[in-house]
């Protein structure tokens, strides 16, 4: 399946407005309410941290976003190497990055991307 949205930016804190403000003007063009897009912006950065959090050195970080009427499905991703048995994460619903995406978006799911650790909303 092909992203509506793809962009892909320097694995730094920095970029992450950029990942928000991209989701967010996907989010309005969809007619998102406020609440919604807020909530979608929130748990894109929350996504964004946990991998930039990681121990391993990324480059990049990967946004793509899946568009229809009513849902937008986020996958962002790092160019990080964990190794096969580092991610996803042991008991993810233990975490604190668990929670918040849980409560920000209808499904969450650490899991390995096309570039390596993936979180999709």
């Amino acid at each position: 399946m092909t992203p509506d949205v793809k962009i892909v930016v320097p694995a730094k804190p920095d970029y992450v407005r950029l990942l928000r403000a991209v989701t967010a003007g996907l989010a309005a063009r969809l007619e998102f309410t406020y609440d919604r897009i807020e909530d979608l912006r929130l748990a894109v950065s929350e996504a964004c941290a946990t991998l930039l959090a990681l121990p391993w050195d990324a480059e990049i970080l990967v946004l793509r976003l899946f568009a229809t009427d009513s849902r937008i499905t986020a996958v962002v991703c790092s160019d990080a190497d964990p190794g096969a048995d580092a991610w996803p994460p042991v008991e993810p619903e233990r975490t604190l990055a668990w929670r918040v995406l849980s409560g920000l978006t209808d499904t969450a799911a650490f899991e390995v991307g096309e570039e390596g650790p993936a979180v999709r909303l």
